[in-house]
Formats: structure tokens, C-alpha cells, sequence
């Protein structure tokens, strides 16, 4: 069902990225890896799941691993080995060094490195294998570790492929432009960028997903207007409207108030290891109004009463950028990727960052 809330895992159940599906699927053929990037709720983890069964049929062994909250290398071990010890995985694997290897499966060494025992288990896999990593840019505190790990794989096994997701920060930015000191230096993944969809492709995704329930919808204009071509905030308002049997004004509140709630997730996360926390949301809120750079510099002045250096504002807003939360329209304009963006309470924010960076007494 194109409503059902949950991240889609076959063909038949995901709408509009058939050419994304084959194009990934001949790239992990050709012996290159691949990142899925693209703002959250575009269909990312979607993509990578359908990749993964179709390729699973094609006689790969594939590993689906979510990286949400894993931030050490332990974690991500931890996981592969599970996934490694599930009977549909059943890798061959020529372990020797830092695992123990019993009628369970597979279990890391007491005393063995982390390090090396992840690197080990990747290298010991003797069979075409896909490993898709859902937002791997949680890995980013451990991205030096990791990407040794990664470019030492490359060079070393080729029976192992990655299809990583995530937003174009942190490690996945190093993994997409490395520099010449990363591992990965001219050997870059291929990068998926997946985009909101078109105003005629939501509607044909509302028209067939109302289709499915029995349901005679006629709102288009009005849901798109308000959710732009987002796929996960269309869901929701189809599952809110199809499913549970709220009225369009109720389902359109439901869909914003729980996009907004998310998106302030998403901001927060982002702004954990951000100095100026205000800076950036004085962009993001100056950005529901004006769009070139000079008019939002101008607002941020404003809001905030204070000056900033071109370099201090370029910075924030590229920061913004490359997290997906703005896009460059075109040289000197910027508008806000995600609907839900335009909602948020930029005020409250400010006020809340403002009186946690107010000096005890």
C-alpha cells in the first residue's frame, strides 16, 4: 500500500524511482559503491531497501544496516555481526584472527581491537556481498577509523560492495570529495541524489494511493501547495486522510504538525556541535521571506542586532546547504528544500539557544 508508513522494500511498492532502482543496481554490478543522499523523508532508506532484496534475487548476499544512533565502530560491528549470524545471511567467511566461530555463528575475540576485527570480518567475505549503511553520516565521530576501514576494503576485496544513505555532511561529504590524504582518494562512490517530486508525479502518487483505499480524491492542488513533492509528507497526509479517516484540513494539521516536530529533530541534531547556534536559524527563518543573499543577510543583521562577517555568514549557510535544509537556486539565490521548513518556530528556537548560552552566575 503507497500509504503504508513503513520504508517500502519491494518494486511493487515504491512509486517513482524505478530509473534510481536500476541505475544503483548496475553501478553495485560494476564494482562501484554508491551514496544515496537527498533530505529526510525523500525516500531514501526506501530506495536502499528494494536495491538490496532485488540484488538479494540476483545472487548477492545483501546487509541492511540502520546507523541511526551508532556513533562508534563497536556498534556498527556489533550489528554486522548479528546480521552475518541470521540464517538468510549465511556469508562464507574466512575468520581466523580476532573471532571465535561456534555453532551461534560468529563472535568477536576477547581482547581483539575493534578496529581490527571489523576490518578483518569485511576482508574474509569470499562472496558477492552488498552492504547498505542507512544514514552513515551518524558514523562521522569515527569517519578517520572508518574510512581506513572502507578504503582498505576497496583496494583489498572486491566481492564487497556499499550503498551508503545520507545527508551530503560529515563523512558522507568525505566520502563523496575526498581529499588526497583519505583513504578513499580517487576511488569516490557514485552519488544518487534523490530530489522532491514534480508537481504531476505527486498527484499521480495521491491518485493511485487513494485508488488502492476506494477513495474518489479531488484536493490535489491543496496538498501540494502545502507538501510540495516531499514522498514522506505525501504518505502521511494519504495515511492520515486514507487510512485513519481524518478530513483534509485535519490531515493536512496532522502531516505539518508532526513534519515540524521531526524537522526540529533534525535541526537540533544538526546544531549539536554548532557555535552560533542562532546564526543559523536566523538564515533558515529569514529564508521563509526573501530569498537572495544579500536581502537574508540583511534580515539575520536584523533579527539578530548584530553584524557578521561575509566569511562567519557564507560558512553557516553552506552548512546549511550541504545538511539539505537549503538549496542554491542559482548564483546568489536560496530557498528552503523542505515545506516543513517554512512551519518551524524560528522565534521559540532562538530564544531556547539564546538563554542555554547565557553565562551561569
Amino acid at each position: 500500500m503507497l500509504f503504508d508508513l513503513h520504508p517500502k522494500e519491494v518494486r511493487d511498492e515504491l512509486f517513482g524511482r524505478d530509473e534510481e532502482v536500476e541505475y544503483v543496481k548496475r553501478q553495485v554490478r560494476a564494482g562501484n559503491w554508491v551514496v544515496i543522499s537527498g533530505q529526510r523523508g525523500i525516500g531514501k532508506t526506501s530506495l536502499l531497501k528494494v536495491v538490496l532484496n532485488e540484488l538479494s534475487r540476483d545472487g548477492f548476499r545483501a546487509i541492511y544496516v540502520n546507523a541511526r544512533g551508532i556513533t562508534t565502530l563497536r556498534d556498527l560491528l556489533a550489528i554486522l555481526i548479528n546480521e552475518i549470524n541470521k540464517s538468510r545471511v549465511r556469508l562464507r567467511l574466512t575468520v581466523s584472527l580476532n573471532f571465535i566461530i561456534g555453532s551461534a555463528g560468529i563472535t568477536l575475540s576477547r581482547g581483539s581491537r575493534v578496529f581490527n576485527g571489523l576490518l578483518e570480518l569485511l576482508l574474509s567475505i569470499d562472496e558477492d556481498t552488498v552492504i547498505g549503511i542507512d544514514e552513515v553520516q551518524e558514523l562521522s565521530r569515527v569517519s578517520g577509523q572508518f574510512l581506513k576501514i572502507l578504503g582498505n576494503v576497496f583496494a583489498s576485496n572486491p566481492r564487497v560492495s556499499f550503498v551508503f544513505t545520507g545527508s551530503y555532511v560529515g563523512l558522507v561529504k568525505a566520502l563523496l570529495r575526498p581529499s588526497p590524504e583519505s583513504p578513499l582518494y580517487g576511488r569516490p562512490p557514485v552519488e544518487v541524489r534523490l530530489r522532491s517530486f514534480s508537481d504531476e508525479l505527486s498527484r499521480e502518487f495521491l491518485r493511485r494511493g487513494f485508488n488502492e483505499l476506494g477513495i474518489q480524491f479531488h484536493a490535489f492542488d491543496t496538498v501540494i501547495n502545502r507538501l510540495d513533492g516531499v514522498i514522506g509528507w505525501l504518505t502521511l497526509f494519504g495515511n492520515y486522510h486514507g487510512v485513519r479517516g481524518l478530513g483534509i484540513e485535519d490531515s493536512l494539521r496532522e502531516t505539518v504538525n508532526e513534519g515540524v516536530k521531526i524537522m526540529i529533530s533534525e535541526l537540533e541534531h544538526f546544531l549539536e556541535d554548532k557555535a552560533n547556534k542562532a546564526l543559523y536559524l536566523a538564515i533558515l527563518s529569514a529564508l521563509r521571506f526573501v530569498n537572495r543573499w544579500k536581502d537574508i543577510k540583511f534580515a539575520v543583521t536584523a533579527r539578530l542586532g548584530r553584524e557578521f562577517g561575509d566569511r562567519e555568514f557564507v560558512n553557516a549557510l553552506n552548512a546549511l546547504i550541504n545538511y539539505n535544509f537549503v538549496e542554491r537556486v542559482r548564483e546568489g539565490e536560496y530557498r528552503l528544500i523542505d515545506p516543513m521548513l517554512r512551519e518551524v518556530d524560528y522565534d521559540e528556537l532562538i530564544r531556547k539557544y539564546s538563554r542555554t548560552s547565557e553565562p551561569q552566575r
